[in-house]
């Protein structure tokens, strides 16, 4: 029952799709007329000194990578400026290394940017984390009017054994200003109810749907 009103506030509320996101902007054709700031190095900022501090004295994979978690949750806001902004969307999305830079600096990202920042920090404290692109459920559980990928999330592996996450949507359904740890190593079977993958690997399930039974609409009852 809890999971049932959870995936349904989800599709009622959830504010954050449109064309900033990460499949829609990096590797395309820039407008040549856009002067872009060049790519850094995240060596200006050290992310391997802020990943041991975050997760410094914390025995496990598995208390390290919900550090790194709740760290971004907490540090990082919703990138509302970038993503209606076409000229800034062209002058962050350089590569991934801009991105990530800027989010530390900026303190703030979009789903990409949240996913590949904490992929990154996770690397720096010997945990392995993936980046999925694909689909989400449209706010008004409405299906899909596009082909191209509308949101990315992580997949983290602890102890061996892969978990989905996604950060951008356990701050928008925070719980007192605390992200909401629903979105934090969920269920495949629950997660795939609001989130396709582009490769359904990442969905860790033996039999997924297909993603036209995810396109259809929720009916409430």
């Amino acid at each position: 029952m809890f999971v049932k009103q959870m995936v349904m506030f989800v599709l009622l509320s959830f504010p954050f799709f449109g064309n900033a996101q990460i499949g829609d902007i990096i590797n395309r054709d820039r407008d040549r007329e856009v002067v872009s700031k060049p790519t850094r190095s995240t060596s200006t900022i050290d992310l391997n000194r802020l990943a041991r501090s975050i997760t410094y004295g914390m025995p496990s994979e598995a208390t390290k990578s919900k550090a790194i978690f709740n760290w971004i949750a907490a540090n990082i806001a919703y990138d509302h400026s970038l993503h209606t902004n076409k000229k800034l969307q062209r002058e962050i999305y350089t590569s991934e290394t801009n991105v990530v830079q800027e989010a530390l600096e900026r303190k703030k990202a979009l789903c990409g940017g949240y996913a590949m920042f904490f992929r990154d920090l996770c690397a720096e404290v010997g945990i392995k984390a993936e980046i999925v692109h694909g689909y989400t459920k449209l706010h008004n559980g409405q299906t899909r009017t596009s082909n191209k990928v509308n949101h990315t999330w992580n997949a983290v592996k602890i102890a061996g054994q892969w978990q989905l996450l996604d950060i951008t949507w356990a701050k928008s359904h925070s719980q007192d200003f605390r992200p909401n740890l629903f979105w934090y190593h969920t269920a495949p079977t629950d997660f795939i109810k609001t989130h396709y993958p582009q490769n359904k690997k990442w969905t860790f399930l033996k039999n997924p749907m297909s993603l036209d039974q995810f396109d259809r609409p929720v009916l409430s009852q």
